[in-house]
């Protein structure tokens, strides 16, 4: 990372990105794809930095997109912080729904390889095993991911990071944001029983797994290389090349890629072998061993006066073997509707193959060697299926035999490195592994959890590993959560002329509607009108109340629930965004956008005050 404190490959604002999004200030493009772009930005209490996602500008209306934006905020939300990037806000800007999560200064697996190659068999186990937590925690939630693959998997201090829940699904629920036919995931990627549009489950993330795992050990992709038929039909028929993994990875990877759902482990497996081959009740057992396999102490020697690690490695590599598939992994995403995924500078990585200068946080790697690596070793095996014609179901496949792989003799390191038979990466390795290996701390602490003898923990027992969504069940009840996508019964308003007490007499509201075309400090929306409430508040109760934008919703006359749009600096000088003192006044302006041809009905205010959150319902209607 720059002196500056910035990534080195962030994008810089365009004539066409704002300056800031809500109370935050831009500084860069982290990137952008189908469905929105994301920004890396600080906030205005602490400096301090955060990743902020919102949708394109001519997507604001459409409903798939925000409900796929919404999804993929709400469940962010409920996994484990230590495996993702946590949710910090979110609201709404230009009627563009916005999220704000932290931002993890690593680098994407899939950057990582292009630049570095394989991880070496020490920092292979840690990386397996803190993916396979994270993946422990995403099913406990009952998510299915759907989208796991390198770009989607960050290499920070803290442990492997899973990030963009963008087509993550919930195993409880049919709900599915999608057009018929369409197969979400990206090519390579996918499960057979994604690929055929069967029942989707927690194993096709595990599936996911193996494929991530056998690329990050050998730097090819265990299906090779090619478009979105070719790898969907080695994925289908094909046995996958998963390179001299040392065991227990050999074996687990092995599989995990098993074509039926049923034979692949759970979540849970994979962290119980990963990290000690039992189930043990005692959690200093777990760590002892996991740490023991995981890591060897083969740092190199350190600048003078910086402790010395004793107990991480230094990540070196491994370099390919090759195989039937000796290319680079899958470079063809498919269409940016498909995944709604973001091809990102930071957060997510380009695929490998495409360099990319730099890493965007800790000190720079040495400067990678000129040495070619092995030409790809022929055409694919014989199995490969045609490229037309359809396809059939196929059984349950042989176990795989692999034979003897030839030799590859170790790269030595650039003239001016000191040479050291089987490390590299310096520094900036050895602050990963060092993060890693904390991050199996937390994973033993998840091992531990999801092993209780009740068999449940604070959000309830899961579904179980291998089931799927039950068409039968009904979808739970979920408040609204601004963007617009719910259709909830219209509450029956309190009044009739704009001026509303709470039930319980504490507050008394006075409201004024007008929409417009445009207002001052706003974009004019595509499709669309600003409508503004000039709102006065009155505390009649004995607490201090508090008023949030992103609590009030405007509703429509179709039964469209909007929220309220982040204040720009100039409306925040009302007085409505200070806390209001018992027997005070406060007034402000409520921001809404509007789809052109709506007509505003009910104005839902909530306030917090004392304990307690109020909501009261004012009709409105435009002078």
């Amino acid at each position: 990372m720059p002196s500056d404190g910035l990534p080195k490959n962030l994008e810089p604002l365009a004539a066409g990105d704002p300056a800031t999004i809500g109370p935050y200030v831009l500084s860069g493009k982290l990137g952008s794809g189908g469905m929105g772009t994301v920004y890396l930005g600080s906030t205005p209490e602490k400096n301090n930095q955060v990743a902020i996602k919102v949708i394109r500008p001519e997507l604001a209306f459409d409903e798939q997109t925000r409900a796929r934006f919404r999804d993929e905020m709400e469940n962010a939300r409920k996994v484990a912080s230590f495996c993702t990037a946590k949710v910090l806000d979110h609201g709404t800007f230009e009627n563009r729904p916005y999220m704000v999560t932290e931002y993890i200064a690593g680098t994407a697996l899939a950057e990582h390889i292009a630049e570095h190659g394989p991880l070496d068999s020490s920092t292979l186990h840690g990386f397996a095993l803190g993916v396979a937590a994270a993946l422990a925690a995403i099913h406990r939630t009952g998510l299915v991911h759907r989208d796991l693959k390198p770009a989607n998997v960050l290499l920070s201090l803290s442990g492997p990071r899973v990030i963009d829940f963008g087509i993550a699904r919930a195993m409880n629920t049919a709900t599915n944001h999608t057009q018929t036919g369409i197969v979400m995931g990206s090519p390579g990627w996918m499960a057979p029983e994604q690929l055929l549009e069967e029942k989707v489950t927690t194993s096709a993330d595990i599936f996911a797994w193996g494929c991530l795992v056998a690329f990050a050990g050998n730097g090819t992709h265990p299906f090779g290389n090619g478009d979105a038929m070719t790898l969907g039909k080695r994925v289908l028929f094909a046995e996958p090349q998963i390179g001299n993994l040392d065991s227990p990875l050999d074996r687990l990877v092995t599989r995990a890629l098993a074509k039926e759902p049923g034979r692949r482990p759970t979540a849970q497996d994979l962290l119980l072998e990963l990290a000690g081959g039992e189930d043990t009740s005692n959690p200093n057992d777990m760590v002892s061993h996991a740490l023991h396999q995981s890591w060897r102490p083969n740092l190199p020697p350190m600048p003078p006066g910086m402790p010395h690690p004793a107990h991480h490695t230094m990540a070196g590599m491994r370099h390919p073997v090759p195989g039937h598939y000796q290319q680079a992994p899958p470079q063809m995403p498919p269409p940016a509707h498909q995944t709604g995924n973001f091809t990102r500078s930071q957060q997510h990585g380009p695929p490998p193959g495409h360099p990319v200068a730099g890493h965007p946080a800790g000190p720079p790697p040495p400067v990678p060697h000129n040495q070619q690596r092995p030409a790809p070793a022929g055409p694919p095996p014989a199995q490969h299926p045609a490229a037309t014609g359809p396809i059939p179901m196929v059984p349950p496949p042989a176990e795989q035999q692999r034979g003897p792989q030839p030799y590859v003799p170790p790269v030595p390191p650039p003239p001016h490195q000191p040479a050291a038979p089987g490390r590299r990466g310096g520094l900036f390795w050895g602050l990963l592994a060092a993060g890693i290996g904390l991050a199996l701390l937390l994973v033993i602490v998840a091992v531990v959890i999801l092993n209780r003898p009740d068999g449940a923990d604070e959000q309830g027992s899961p579904p179980p590993a291998n089931q799927g969504p039950d068409d039968s069940a009904p979808e739970p009840d979920v408040p609204d959560d601004g963007l617009g996508n719910m259709d909830p019964d219209v509450p029956e308003p309190t009044n009739t002329d704009g001026n509303a007490v709470s039930e319980d007499g504490t507050v008394r509201y006075s409201v004024e509607l007008r929409c417009l075309d445009s207002i001052p400090g706003r974009s004019s929306i595509e499709g669309g009108v600003y409508c503004v409430a000039d709102l006065a508040m009155e505390n009649l109760g004995s607490d201090e109340i508090v008023f949030s934008s992103a609590e009030q919703r405007l509703i429509t006359d179709s039964n469209r629930w909007i929220t309220a749009e982040t204040p720009t600096s100039e409306e925040k000088k009302g007085s409505l965004w200070e806390p209001v003192s018992p027997g005070a006044e406060a007034g402000g302006e409520l921001v809404f956008s509007v789809r052109s041809g709506e007509e505003p009905s009910v104005l839902l205010l909530t306030h917090a005050q004392g304990a307690e959150d109020t909501a009261i319902n004012v009709f409105v209607s435009q002078d």
